[in-house]
């Protein structure tokens, strides 16, 4: 029973070690958008959705953008920049695995385009390193 007890009373500090980790971390400055496509080998048929598409995209469609989360706006939204425009994304904790990322670096995110024309946001499922 003493074990049961002690087992009740340590329950509630333990849910601090579950906390989803990681994020968008501000103060770093990205590329210039000219640079961004240097060295980039690869087919053209698998290559990633540009920002300036999403704005005509179909609602609820999935797309997959590569750039820069260049800044954090507000709650779980962030401006997200490639080389042909910036788009607002809805990034929860949970998108980032853990996983901690700045201006400077390149990543791949991944979700369903919300809205239309200047109110498309892509609300992100995921996010990773290209």
């Amino acid at each position: 029973m003493n074990k049961i007890a002690w087992a009740a009373m340590m329950l509630p500090l333990s849910f601090g070690a579950y906390a989803e980790t990681g994020g968008f971390e501000a103060g770093k400055i990205p590329p210039t958008q000219h640079k961004e496509d240097a060295g980039y080998k690869g087919s053209e048929d698998t290559a990633e959705t540009p920002v300036k598409l999403i704005k005509d995209f179909r609602p609820s469609g999935y797309a997959t953008l590569e750039g820069y989360i260049v800044k954090k706006v507000e709650g779980d939204t962030y401006q997200f920049r490639d080389s042909t425009g910036t788009v607002n994304i809805d990034a929860p904790p949970a998108a980032f695995r853990g996983k901690t990322y700045n201006a400077e670096d390149k990543v791949r995110v991944s979700g369903k385009v919300s809205g239309k024309g200047e109110s498309a946001l892509l609300k992100v499922t995921r996010i990773d390193e290209p």
